[in-house]
């Protein structure tokens, strides 16, 4: 059984939507632990109105090519995990998250895997999943992913950079 209901969270919705009481003084209205919580059910009814707010299940199965898509938008939109998941319709941002902990410590190979213990399959079909998705093509994925984590790098130290000169100059005057 799911700990809210659509109902529940449509009430929290309007009532946030309604009133002047802020996302924090209306999760305590409600008794839910985080405000959080409250702001992705407004974002999730704003993006996809009620259907938004739809309990669902995790019967999705993402691919490795889709995680690795996901993660390029991410980086190149320089978007929070939850604009993330909005935008590709991901019920749970924490699963972005965890393909982003799982790229940055085992690479972009690792998006490829299944869960759990691989099956065994014929020598066959092992080929035929090879050939699918070479070693070659994974490691441009990676190294796209890697250039634009680059850049972001890049980007924000020069935006340091820029207000520690900033701060200088004032602090000269």
């Amino acid at each position: 059984m799911t700990k809210y209901t659509k109902l529940f969270k449509f009430k929290v919705v309007q009532d946030y939507l309604t009133t002047s009481l802020g996302l924090e003084l209306i999760a305590r209205k409600y008794r839910i632990k985080s405000h959080t919580t409250v702001n992705k059910w407004v974002r999730q009814y704003q993006y996809f109105g009620t259907e938004g707010l739809e309990v669902r299940r995790p019967e999705k199965v993402y691919d490795g090519s889709f995680k690795v898509n996901v993660l390029k938008w991410m980086k190149t939109n320089q978007a929070s995990l939850t604009e993330t998941a909005l935008n590709f319709d991901i019920s749970a941002p924490s699963t972005i998250w965890q393909w982003q902990r799982t790229f940055e410590s085992s690479g972009v190979e690792a998006l490829y895997r299944g869960k759990g213990q691989p099956k065994l399959m014929p020598r066959n079909k092992q080929n035929k999943k090879i050939k699918q998705q070479s070693e070659l093509e994974q490691l441009r994925e990676e190294n796209e992913l890697l250039k634009i984590e680059n850049e972001y790098l890049k980007k924000l130290k020069a935006l340091v950079r820029s207000q520690q000169d900033d701060e200088h100059k004032s602090s000269k005057n």
